[in-house]
């Protein structure tokens, strides 16, 4: 029986999502199928993959908005820039305010431009970032430019 369609996956952590269309093309015996965006080895959560018929939607799922949650950890820098690497500053955050960091998060928000990190599925001439950056090869990533339409604090701990 062939499959047609878009399925949705919750992606865990530690695995890619190559990783993942390569398992929903194992499980299904689906010969064309793709994943729609992409999350980074670490993350966790919504990964649309299309198959066969269904990868004709792409051209109109791609540019959808999409939503993100993310943690952060103020006052520290890793060599990923991810939670993944090696600390390699540490600064201290007393006299930072709930306002302050709303205040700050308003400048991301609207058209800003942005440049991917090394350590990022982002690929270069085919290949993701982050397989560069392991090999410890920095290449020159251009600016994109992305839209923020909102972000909501959910909780803080100062």
């Amino acid at each position: 029986m062939r499959i047609d369609g878009l399925l949705i996956v919750d992606k865990p952590e530690g695995i890619t999502s190559l990783d993942v269309v390569r398992e929903i093309k194992r499980r299904f015996r689906v010969k064309k199928a793709g994943h729609i965006g992409t999350l980074d080895p670490f993350a966790t959560g919504v990964l649309p993959i299309v198959m066969n018929e269904g990868t004709k939607l792409v051209p109109f799922l791609e540019e959808e908005p999409k939503e993100y949650e993310a943690a952060l950890k103020l006052g520290e820098e890793t060599k990923t820039d991810d939670p993944t690497g090696e600390v390699t500053c540490r600064e201290p955050v007393e006299g930072i305010t709930p306002e302050m960091i709303r205040a700050a998060f308003g400048a991301f928000t609207g058209r800003i431009f942005q440049t991917p990190p090394m350590f990022s599925a982002v690929k270069v001439g085919g290949r993701p970032l982050y397989r560069l950056a392991r090999q410890g090869i920095e290449v020159e990533r251009k600016e994109r430019e992305v839209r923020i339409f909102d972000i909501q604090i959910e909780a803080m701990d100062l």
